[in-house]
C-alpha cells in the first residue's frame, strides 16, 4: 500500500503515544526510569552554561568515541536518536532510492525514509528464529536502487540481539550493492558489559545512532548521536546546519557526567530489568494465548496474542486498568503488543496482574 502525502508526514505511532492520557502503569515507555539529576553531582554551571560548541562539545564526543572504540571524528551529536536517524538517512538517501528495512520495524524509521522520497523494501525477521536477522534475507531484499539498509540492535520491538558476525555479513552484502547500513543502537548499551560495541567498527559502510534516552533515563536532554566514518560524519555536520545547528550545551555537559558513571548506572538497571524480564516470562507462560521470544537484555519485548483483538485489549487496559502497552500494528505485527520492563519491580508485577485480569475477561 502506497502511503498518501499526509501519511508520509510525521509518525502515526508518535502521534498516538503523545496524545494518550497518562496512566499509572506505563509499559509503553521504552526506557529505564528517569535518572534523578542529583545522581550526577551537577554544578550550577553545568545547568546554566550559556555557550555553544558549534560542531559538538569535544569532551562529550571523546567520551562517546572512547566508549565505542572509535575516534571523536566519527561522532556527530544531535537532538535525540530520532534526529540522529533523520540526519543519517538524509545524508545518504535521495528521492527515488530504495531503503531495505527490517520488519517488524519501529515505525518512525519508515516514515523518515518515506519523507525523503525513498521506497521502503522490507526484509523479515522471523519469530521462529527468535527475531534474529538472517543476512540472506537482507541480501535477497537488495535491489539495484538500494542505497541504505536499516536495522536496530537490540531490535525494537522484540529486544533481539544480533552479534558482530551477523552485522559484518549485512555490511558485506550492502557494500556489494553499493549501499550503506544504518543500525539504530539506542538499546545496545544494555549489552555493553558483554562486550557489544557499535557496528560501525565492522565496516566504513556502517552508520549507527544512539542517545542518552533509553539506557540512561535522560530523555529530557534530547542528546543523541550518529557514528559514521569521518568523511560522512563531516557531511552530516554540514547538513545539520540546516536542521538544528548545534545541540544545547547544558545537555552535552550533563550527558558527559552520565557517561562518566555509565557502568554503575547500567549495572543498577540490569539488576531490576533482569528481574522484570523473568516476571514477564512467567506471565507469558501462565497464559496459553500468549507467546514470545524472551529477550536476554534491554527494556522491551514483543508478545503475540492468539484469538484476541490486540487494539481492543490495548484500549481496555488503558481505560479500565490504567496500564499502557503499544499495539503491534505500529511495528507491522497487529497480533502482537510491545511491553516495556522499565518500571520498578513491584509496579511491574501489579501491571502484569492487571493485564492478566483483562485477558481472562476475554477483551
Amino acid at each position: 500500500m502506497v502511503p498518501t502525502p499526509t501519511q508520509r508526514i510525521g509518525s502515526q505511532y508518535l502521534s498516538w503515544t503523545k496524545r494518550r492520557a497518562p496512566v499509572r502503569y506505563n509499559l509503553a515507555r521504552s526506557g529505564v526510569p528517569r535518572l534523578p539529576l542529583e545522581r550526577l553531582e551537577l554544578s550550577l554551571a553545568d545547568l546554566l552554561h550559556n555557550e555553544n560548541a558549534e560542531d559538538g562539545w569535544p569532551p562529550l564526543m571523546e567520551r562517546i568515541a572512547a566508549r565505542q572504540d572509535v575516534t571523536a571524528a566519527h561522532v556527530v551529536t544531535t537532538h535525540g536518536c530520532s534526529m540522529a536517524n533523520h540526519l543519517a538517512m538524509a545524508a545518504v538517501v535521495e528521492a527515488g532510492d530504495d531503503v531495505v528495512m527490517e520488519s517488524p520495524v519501529y515505525e518512525p524509521l519508515v516514515r523518515v525514509a518515506e519523507y525523503l522520497g525513498a521506497r521502503v523494501v522490507p526484509f523479515l525477521r522471523h519469530a521462529e528464529n527468535r527475531w534474529h536477522i538472517d543476512p540472506d534475507e537482507v541480501r535477497r531484499a537488495l535491489t539495484p536502487k538500494t542505497r541504505l539498509v536499516v536495522a536496530s540492535n537490540l531490535h525494537n520491538p522484540t529486544g533481539s540481539f544480533d552479534n558482530q558476525d551477523t552485522m559484518a555479513d549485512i555490511a558485506r552484502f550492502a557494500e556489494s550493492a553499493g549501499a550503506r547500513v544504518l543500525v539504530d543502537e539506542v538499546y545496545l548499551e544494555f549489552f555493553h558489559a558483554r562486550g557489544a560495541r557499535t557496528a560501525v567498527r565492522q565496516s566504513p559502510r556502517v552508520l549507527a545512532t544512539s542517545s542518552m534516552t533509553k539506557a540512561f533515563g535522560l530523555d529530557g536532554l534530547r542528546l543523541g548521536w550518529v557514528l559514521a566514518e569521518p568523511e560522512l560524519a563531516e557531511r552530516m555536520r554540514r547538513l545539520n546546519d540546516l536542521f538544528s545547528v548545534n545541540t544545547a550545551h547544558p545537555s552535552e555537559r550533563i550527558a558527559a557526567r552520565a557517561l562518566d558513571r555509565a557502568d554503575v548506572l547500567l549495572a543498577e538497571s540490569r539488576t531490576f530489568l533482569t528481574r522484570n524480564i523473568e516476571s514477564v516470562d512467567a506471565f507469558v507462560r501462565d497464559h496459553d494465548v500468549l507467546s514470545w521470544a524472551k529477550p536476554r537484555a534491554g527494556t522491551v519485548g514483543f508478545i503475540q496474542v492468539a484469538d484476541r483483538d490486540v487494539d481492543a485489549l490495548v484500549d481496555r487496559l488503558h481505560a479500565d486498568f490504567e496500564v499502557a502497552i503499544v499495539p503491534g500494528r505500529f511495528f507491522g505485527a497487529p497480533d502482537h503488543f510491545r511491553i516495556s520492563f522499565g518500571l520498578d519491580s513491584d509496579s511491574m508485577r501489579e501491571a502484569l496482574s492487571r493485564i492478566s485480569r483483562a485477558l481472562r475477561a476475554r477483551v
